[in-house]
């Protein structure tokens, strides 16, 4: 664990979770930031505090996260640089005043909402820096369709849990096949040193779901067993060339 003091106050440290090391490490040097969904505010303090980048916006909606929020800012004694504002998503951000926006710990779904309802603070970013809660695949689409290229990416375990961090630049999206787009065409192209492992975890919750599947009768059952066995063949092929990558 990475652990960092804030010279300001000269008593508080603190250490950054893992996925959000991975995120601070994607968010452009000098840039100005809006971290949506800031609670605890422990990104922007790093990016604030460390001297990554000179000006942060952390928003909140809740005001219980907003509150807490707000006290760590003022306890670090970083509020010369960190603006703590309450709202929805994107809506209390001027468009062009930031040029990264960083989004952690939310849904996939909720992070694709937020990014719709903002067309205006969007189209003027430069960065967006997401780590998603639960299936990427779809967001990484969303941004492509939406003008989106992917920059960089990488992956995180855990606590037992894998989580994907991606950053994208406006630009057209290259074609990836569906395997590309769910397990993250740029974590392939690298042979990340963790995506053997997700990709026997996710292949080991797929024979579960087949295994009961088995049990079941009709033709839905026999339909969704066949698919699934599917992705098995075609994770196993991805699971195979990364091994092989790895001997050679």
């Amino acid at each position: 664990m990475l652990t960092f003091f804030i010279i300001m106050t000269g008593k508080l440290v603190f250490t950054l979770p893992a996925r959000l090391r991975a995120v601070a490490a994607l968010v452009p040097a000098g840039s100005a930031v809006a971290d949506i969904g800031s609670d605890h505010a422990y990104l922007p303090l790093y990016l604030a505090g460390s001297g990554r980048c000179s000006r942060v916006i952390a928003v909140e909606v809740a005001p219980g996260p907003y509150r807490r929020t707000l006290a760590a800012v003022r306890g670090a004694g970083l509020t010369d640089r960190i603006e703590v504002r309450r709202g929805n998503g994107l809506a209390p951000l001027q468009p062009g005043e930031v040029d990264t926006v960083t989004m952690t710990g939310l849904g996939a779904v909720t992070q694709q909402e937020i990014l719709a309802a903002g067309p205006e603070v969007r189209q003027q970013l430069h960065h967006l820096i997401l780590q998603p809660q639960g299936k990427a695949g779809p967001l990484r689409r969303y941004l492509a369709a939406g003008g989106w290229r992917l920059q960089d990416e990488d992956l995180v375990l855990t606590g037992g849990h894998y989580y994907f961090i991606m950053a994208a630049v406006p630009g057209e999206s290259p074609v990836y096949s569906d395997l590309e787009w769910e397990l993250g065409p740029l974590l392939l192209q690298k042979r990340h040193p963790l995506l053997a492992g997700y990709i026997l975890d996710k292949m080991e919750k797929l024979t579960a779901a087949v295994g009961q599947l088995s049990r079941a009768r009709g033709a839905v059952a026999l339909a969704r067993q066949g698919e699934l066995d599917r992705q098995l063949a075609r994770l196993q092929e991805v699971a195979t060339w990364l091994q092989n990558a790895v001997k050679s």
